[in-house]
């Protein structure tokens, strides 16, 4: 039982959903609270398709945005049908808290229904505002107002058939606010963002001797030094005046030494302090000076502070970094698109293994540069001056980042992991360029060039930014207060080898070392599925792990899981007839949790009646130690396959009528 499925995983969320939203019912149930189950639907939606699909992760952000948001807009139902809302969120955050599906990164339950009670006031008005629908429900609640019985599938269809062939129209006005409203919100699923992967960082203290080492933290606090209190003149046209500027030069190292030039703007290094350091708010201009701002002294001082703002700042660069090559060039796409371009480089070299060829990122930049402008209707050798622009665009931006620290650059022959979808045998979907572009792009990956990767101070950044992004960003350390089965729950499904056993290592270390409480998890999980992941999770991860599975084998609750888990590892004649019994019946419970009932039957269905019923009743009565999903079966399949009714069948040798021997004779 997972948790998170890309957006495309459509088969596996639906029944997933279905398993959650069944044994969710059944718990409140049994335990006295409120649960509607199309609500309960309708919010594990609004985690599915968010930006980061997980649908154990709940903050007060995502509480506010699915009740006042989310069911306003998507739930096609009167306000009296929505008023459990508020409860049946409650209800589900205990469930998933009480059966270890909480994403422990998130909120805890408690401050989560903090925000239900401060919400649910708004609540009421929130889905009677109109305003707030999306188009679907506009329509659907227009033909309940028309009298059309909107739980009546056929009327329904009926309404919506006439509606979408215009025999019926909604007011202009109502229509008109709600086409405006749709062109502001993403489509279901284009909000999802690509996961990063976990990562690990340094001490606190070693990061701030870092952004104390960082090269542009020195030139801002030498640059704003130089300014002194009362700032320093300009020239006419806002300009360090020349003289300033020779001197600026050899006191911050910019690197324009022995250049020509008749304004400071032209000097790519000194501009891009200044700029730079105006973005981060540390300077103004005051009239005809250049003065240092005053509120940002504390920050001047504060190296990690300093070097947080400048880093925010290069992300607002364009004209300083992607600067003209010649004077009066019209701005190139790369500057244009500056906003766009710089976070998904960034986020590109994000939490990756090896560092990253700056000529494949260039190669992405290109195809964000081609679906943006028409570069066709170019000539050849425009076409041919524009890439090289654009590549030389890149080098810059990376410049930058690395004078900041926040990237390291080396310079040698990329791994094979940033050529291996260029291959001509490559057959996965996806396939990123063309056969030519990939063929003269494993050629230049052959040869050595330029490596980047972020440093762990622009890690810890990049990081910060993603989770303001709503992006699932992990990072190593992060699980030590959680439960262990939200623990092995959250590695299983969201971490690397690596990271996992560095993350139950530092579990292991604050919470006595003992596996205990980690078995005991898995023990008590309600799902198969989930359990198989665990138990796998678990012996890769420690050093102890054959030992561990060894013993696990034998015992008599989780044996059968381990079987499963290992099931793949396994030859035929390797399995006893027991061990076989219990991986049939485990497999199908598994399926069951993941696909749903009808998925169940329809495979069972492929086996012949006396086989199928065989195999339904073997299950049933084969006391695999998971109570829930087993009873599942009982209820969802093997009651409905062995109670229909039976074929008629050509019973042989069978004693004929007389009168039929008579008419024989």
């Amino acid at each position: 039982m997972r948790t998170c499925y890309e957006i495309d995983e459509t088969d596996g969320y639906f029944g997933a959903r279905e398993t959650l939203l069944r044994r969710c019912a059944a718990w409140a149930e049994a335990n006295g609270l409120v649960m509607s189950p199309l609500l309960a639907e309708a919010m594990l939606d609004s985690r599915h398709f968010s930006s980061d699909g997980r649908l154990g992760y709940w903050t007060p952000v995502q509480v506010r945005s699915t009740l006042l948001q989310w069911i306003p807009e998507k739930v096609s139902a009167p306000g009296e049908d929505l008023r459990d809302a508020p409860e049946t969120l409650r209800t589900l955050l205990r469930y998933l808290d009480a059966h270890g599906l909480r994403d422990p990164r998130g909120a805890t339950v408690e401050e989560n229904e903090e925000a239900i009670d401060a919400v649910a006031k708004e609540f009421p008005d929130a889905v009677e505002d109109q305003d707030r629908y999306g188009m679907a429900k506009t329509v659907v609640m227009s033909a309940r107002d028309r009298g059309v019985d909107i739980g009546d599938p056929e009327a329904l269809t009926a309404y919506l058939e006439d509606f979408q062939e215009g025999r019926l129209t909604l007011e202009e006005d109502l229509l008109g606010r709600v086409l405006e409203r749709q062109f502001d919100r993403p489509v279901l699923g284009q909000e999802r963002k690509f996961a990063q992967l976990p990562v690990s960082l340094p001490a606190p203290e070693e990061l701030a001797a870092a952004a104390g080492r960082s090269k542009v933290v020195g030139q801002f606090r030498g640059f704003t030094e130089w300014l002194g209190p009362k700032g320093r003149v300009l020239t006419p046209s806002g300009n360090i005046r020349p003289a300033d500027a020779r001197e600026l030069i050899t006191l911050l190292g910019t690197g324009d030494e022995g250049l020509r030039f008749r304004t400071a703007a032209e000097l790519p290094g000194l501009d891009l302090i200044v700029n730079w350091a105006k973005k981060a708010r540390l300077v103004r201009k005051q009239g005809t000076r250049l003065v240092p701002v005053a509120k940002a002294r504390p920050v001047l001082a504060d190296a990690e502070a300093l070097w947080q703002r400048a880093f925010e700042a290069a992300f607002d660069l364009g004209e300083a970094v992607c600067r003209p090559i010649w004077a009066d060039e019209p701005p190139s796409p790369v500057r244009l698109l500056y906003d766009v371009i710089v976070p998904d480089i960034m986020a590109a070299i994000y939490s990756m293994d090896e560092p990253a060829p700056v000529v494949r990122l260039a190669e992405s930049v290109w195809d964000t540069v081609l679906a943006h402008f028409d570069v066709g209707s170019l000539s050849p050798l425009s076409q041919m001056g524009l890439r090289g622009r654009t590549d030389n665009d890149v080098e810059q931006i990376f410049d930058a980042f690395e004078a900041l620290g926040a990237v390291t650059s080396t310079h040698g022959v990329a791994s094979s992991v940033f050529s291996d979808d260029l291959d001509d045998g490559y057959t996965a979907p996806g396939r990123p360029f063309s056969h030519e572009r990939a063929a003269e792009l494993r050629e230049r990956l052959a040869a050595p060039g330029r490596l980047v990767s972020l440093t762990p101070l622009g890690t810890r950044a990049m990081r910060q930014r993603l989770l303001a992004e709503g992006r699932e960003a992990g990072l190593v350390g992060d699980l030590v207060g959680a439960s262990p089965a939200e623990l092995l729950g959250t590695v299983a499904e969201h971490y690397t080898p690596q990271t996992t056993a560095e993350e139950i290592a530092i579990w292991r270390g604050a919470h006595g070392g003992s596996l205990d409480p980690l078995v005991q998890a898995i023990r008590d999980c309600p799902f198969v599925s989930r359990q198989v992941a665990m138990v796998n999770v678990l012996a890769a991860a420690v050093p102890e792990g054959e030992e561990l599975l060894a013993g696990l084998l034998r015992d008599p609750e989780l044996g059968p899981v381990v079987l499963l888990a290992d099931k793949q590892d396994r030859k035929p004649e390797e399995v006893s007839p027991a061990e076989a019994a219990w991986l049939m019946a485990g497999s199908l419970l598994e399926f069951l949790e993941i696909g749903g009932p009808d998925a169940v039957r329809e495979q069972l269905e492929e086996l012949p009646r006396s086989q199928r019923e065989d195999v339904v009743r073997a299950v049933r009565d084969s006391g695999y130690p998971a109570r829930e999903t087993l009873e599942e079966f009982r209820l969802l399949v093997a009651e409905p396959i062995l109670s229909a009714s039976p074929r008629l069948r050509v019973v042989r040798n069978a004693r004929r009528p007389r009168s039929a021997k008579r008419r024989g004779r």
